[in-house]
């Protein structure tokens, strides 16, 4: 696990309220405190949709306005579940501990206001759009529901849409479902804003995507956040989102496995992220790594490929005790180099790292 505090600095006195109960602990004044300060807050959240099997164990975020929030893991990590604590969607007695500060308000018992504050792109786009409809139409249909006027429903899709690449009449006016796969994403982000949320929640909005695409939905999402200062929580299983967000967490099995900046994340690794690069003539996992494990101070040892690992060590400075060691158990080494770690190194080791994988 990450260790951190959950409760930032400014913060720290709140934490003392907490108790099994901490609906019962917090002021309303103590909860506007949070939510000047934080966009996202989520507390000690615990969830079980059956007694005795919880789903969700502890989790705690915190995000700033404008921050962008990458939701990381594999399937049935907790990532849906999470979200929608975060939404007001999960309520007690499902939600057996902790509570969520949303968009300034408390996402339990003032959901009915949370709602106007918030918006949200499902992974499927036929979920929220009319295929039959426009792009602006679509956006004129869902706007209307939060009675925003016509004029004002426009104006702010074609300023969103303009953002998003769509810059001419006939992209606007085309039936959704002649549109492309990385069209109709753009379409859904943007009804998603058109009621101007404070947070924006994405889930899985790459999934399905050809790369090129994934990388220009992505893109267009930058744009957004910085164009409107929008507060994003995309939930995502694929890594390349790190590099567009402020901060990340990682969640494994409903416990969280990391949490923070990207860069701080690697950088908390043995020796600050740096890994040494070792390819060998011949390599059985089953055979070495039990061995390579007993060298002193090797703390993390990942497959790279064939016949190749990347070693994790608090002392990888000197390497030529480590390689000495390697060639002692046996290893015949063809060459080997002294590298930084990526995300994706980090997520292997704390998100679901099994040994020799």
């Amino acid at each position: 696990m990450n260790d951190y505090n959950p409760f930032p600095q400014d913060l720290s006195s709140l934490h003392d309220k907490i108790s099994d109960n901490p609906f019962k602990n917090y002021t309303i004044r103590d909860y506007q405190e949070i939510g000047k300060k934080y966009d996202l807050f989520l507390s000690e959240a615990s969830v079980a949709y059956q007694k005795g099997k919880s789903v969700l164990h502890n989790i705690s975020l915190f995000l700033k306005p404008g921050e962008i929030l990458g939701l990381i893991g594999g399937s049935g990590a907790g990532k849906s579940t999470c979200m929608r604590v975060m939404t007001g969607q999960i309520k007690p007695p499902q939600l057996t501990h902790g509570f969520a500060v949303t968009a300034g308000y408390r996402a339990v018992r003032d959901n009915l206001k949370l709602i106007h504050q918030i918006g949200y792109v499902p992974q499927l786009e036929y979920l929220s759009l009319y295929e039959q409809f426009s792009a602006l139409d679509n956006c004129l249909f869902f706007g209307r529901n939060y009675c925003i006027s016509k004029k004002q429903i426009l104006k702010r899709a074609r300023e969103i849409l303009g953002i998003l690449g769509f810059e001419n009449e006939e992209l606007l006016n085309k039936p959704v479902k002649y549109l492309s796969g990385g069209e109709r994403k753009r379409v859904s982000i943007a009804v998603g804003l058109i009621n101007t949320p404070k947070v924006l929640f994405l889930d899985e909005p790459t999934t399905g995507l050809d790369p090129h695409l994934r990388i220009g939905v992505l893109n267009f999402l930058l744009k957004i956040n910085k164009e409107f200062n929008t507060t994003m929580v995309i939930v995502s299983h694929d890594l390349e989102i790190a590099d567009y967000c402020t901060k990340v967490a990682i969640l494994n099995f409903g416990e969280l496995a990391g949490f923070g900046k990207p860069k701080d994340l690697v950088e908390s690794l043995p020796s600050h992220g740096k890994m040494l690069n070792i390819h060998l003539k011949s390599y059985n996992s089953r055979i070495h790594l039990r061995k390579i494990k007993e060298i002193a101070g090797i703390r993390y040892v990942l497959n790279a490929g064939r016949n190749q690992i990347k070693l994790f060590s608090d002392e990888i400075e000197n390497l030529n005790l480590i390689i000495s060691q390697l060639r002692e158990i046996g290893l015949e080494i063809e060459h080997f180099s002294l590298d930084q770690a990526v995300f994706l190194e980090y997520f292997r080791i704390k998100g679901k790292h099994i040994e020799g994988v």
